[in-house]
């Protein structure tokens, strides 16, 4: 393609677990990428320069709702996008979304993709805070919502809401997932340990309290399981989880705190059931996809993203949000019929390598960049 594209993410470590692949991809065929994000960390920064990216910071508050601030950020990010004049602009996560595509409805006009990757809690929700959110910012992709623009979901539940929403006009498309390598992420047989991996952001809103809360009925029945726990603490968003808890209930045995894990295939490899109970739509969860193509049979939300992955009762559970005693009882469920948990991996495994393996994700991100830049 030869030409100069603009990726605006709303942080690095998000940008570098979830994208640096299909960013690789774009570079790999003769592109010049500028990745615009908030770096929180020299290392990675230096490691995507290393790596050919060419770098720009832009201070993205993730929770600030103050509109000083994100006036600031909107007048850095014009500057940036003016000055690297990129032939196409991918926006990546909510407020990237919104402001790149605002500005550039209003100054520039150039072929966009927004990455919506996940609803959240602001279209799932029914708090009053949250549904004037989502009529505003609904507005606000209907504005940005243009001819030469192309929305990208993960999961076909979100593709619905923004359907229904009439914020669409043939512009949109689901490619789910990342796109996993099914060469580093290999179907492993079952240990039974009886260890359970919860592996995400430390928040609130991903369900980790709920699991703690089926452990407890487990101990209460008896059952004694490990709850391996892995991921990022997240203070950057206001339901984190705070380390101190995380490292008093570790010193209380509750559970085993294992930190941010570089080396996750060896990690689902020594676990039985990969489980994540979130409370908020998702886009399609890296962990989760990442548990199938594993061979890993999965408990997870019946909720928007999930619901993509898992097959109730073919490579998993999927369970209502807030539901502690059904998490309970699909674990017990597990830990009992090694049979029925050794198929529901292998379903699984099946189904990443159908729907969501890296060169299927990779070609459909590719056909989107040719039809916009053939567009423009």
């Amino acid at each position: 393609m030869n030409k100069k594209i603009a990726l605006v993410i709303n942080v690095d470590w998000y940008f570098s677990l979830h994208w640096k692949e299909r960013a690789h991809l774009l570079k790999d065929k003769g592109n010049e990428i500028h990745v615009i994000t908030n770096f929180t960390s020299l290392d990675i920064k230096d490691e995507l320069i290393s790596e050919g990216f060419i770098c720009h910071d832009l201070k993205v508050i993730r929770k600030s709702v103050n509109v000083f601030s994100e006036l600031i950020t909107i007048k850095n990010l014009y500057r940036l996008i003016k000055d690297i004049n990129p032939d196409i602009i991918h926006a990546i996560t909510i407020k990237p979304n919104l402001y790149t595509g605002i500005l550039n409805k209003l100054f520039w006009s150039k072929p966009i993709i927004y990455s919506i990757t996940g609803l959240g809690a602001v279209y799932s929700s029914d708090k009053i805070k949250f549904r004037v959110l989502k009529r505003f910012i609904s507005e606000i992709y209907k504005f940005v919502s243009t001819t030469n623009s192309k929305f990208i979901f993960e999961n076909n539940d979100d593709f619905t809401t923004f359907s229904s929403l009439k914020i669409l006009s043939d512009n949109g498309v689901v490619i789910k997932g990342a796109g996993i390598d099914l060469d580093k992420f290999k179907a492993t047989p079952l240990k039974h340990t009886k260890r359970i991996l919860f592996a995400a952001r430390l928040l609130k809103d991903k369900g980790f309290y709920q699991l703690l809360s089926a452990k407890k009925i487990l101990n209460r029945e008896g059952i004694e399981i490990e709850l391996a726990v892995a991921g990022i603490i997240d203070n950057d968003v206001s339901s984190a989880i705070p380390l101190q808890e995380i490292e008093e209930l570790h010193q209380n045995k509750e559970i085993n705190w294992l930190g941010n894990v570089k080396k996750m295939p060896d990690l689902i490899e020594t676990s039985d059931i990969v489980v994540l109970p979130t409370l908020y739509g998702e886009g399609v969860p890296r962990i989760l996809i990442e548990a199938a193509a594993c061979a890993r049979p999965i408990i997870t939300s019946n909720i928007g993203g999930c619901r993509e992955i898992v097959e109730h009762e073919s490579n998993g559970f999927l369970v209502n949000p807030n539901d502690t005693e059904a998490l309970a009882n699909n674990i017990k469920l597990l830990l009992a019929d090694e049979f029925w948990s050794e198929s529901m991996g292998i379903n699984g495994r099946k189904k990443v390598e159908l729907e969501f393996s890296q060169e299927k994700v990779f070609k459909e991100t590719l056909e989107i960049y040719n039809y916009l830049l053939s567009y423009k």
